[in-house]
């Protein structure tokens, strides 16, 4: 007897469902302070969805816990709606790296750019300054590293809130060695 055959009708009906059930995972947005890595401000979601959506409670829960002046985020972050929330709103100077959106011209260059805030960055984008974003990806590397990646949750309640506690957990580990060397 074959085992190995799979019918014509088995591969289609497997294959024609597929796009209705979407693996859904716990999504982390993160503000941390680029000097110590001490995450300011953490929004858990349901992924995969949109950073633009967390933005606004994100950057607010932040500046509520830790003043800065510069926030630097990937280009998931960049609209216009979210410079004008920083700048004119919240004080904070909004570096985002600008996104081509739509289609292109008919002459195959990309479409301009007409929104203030996105054009004043495309034209002189602050590279120096940007270099810095790095620091959140080393957090989050610091997090699976020292707290590991799989989280043992099965709910999504209970999965968001174990995600928040390894935030909170990392903090503390931050806070303690700093202490500590600041005793020494």
């Amino acid at each position: 007897m074959e085992t190995r055959h799979v019918s014509v009708h088995y591969t289609k009906a497997s294959w024609r469902h597929r796009g209705h059930y979407k693996h859904r995972f716990p999504k982390l947005s993160a503000i941390c302070d680029t000097g110590s890595h001490v995450m300011t401000g953490a929004v858990v979601d349901r992924g995969p969805r949109r950073d633009v959506v967390e933005f606004p409670v994100l950057v607010r829960q932040a500046l509520d816990r830790h003043a800065f002046t510069t926030l630097l985020g990937d280009a998931g972050y960049e609209s216009e709606k979210n410079h004008r929330l920083c700048r004119e709103e919240l004080g904070v100077k909004s570096i985002f790296p600008t996104t081509h959106r739509g289609r292109g011209r008919h002459d195959g260059k990309p479409q301009t750019i007409r929104s203030p805030y996105r054009k004043q960055l495309h034209d002189a984008f602050p590279r120096t300054t940007y270099g810095q974003r790095w620091q959140i990806e080393t957090a989050f590397s610091m997090i699976k590293r020292n707290l590991g990646s799989a989280l043992r949750s099965r709910r999504p309640f209970a999965l968001n809130r174990e995600v928040l506690l390894r935030v909170i957990t990392h903090n503390l580990m931050i806070i303690r060695r700093l202490f500590v060397f600041s005793t020494e």
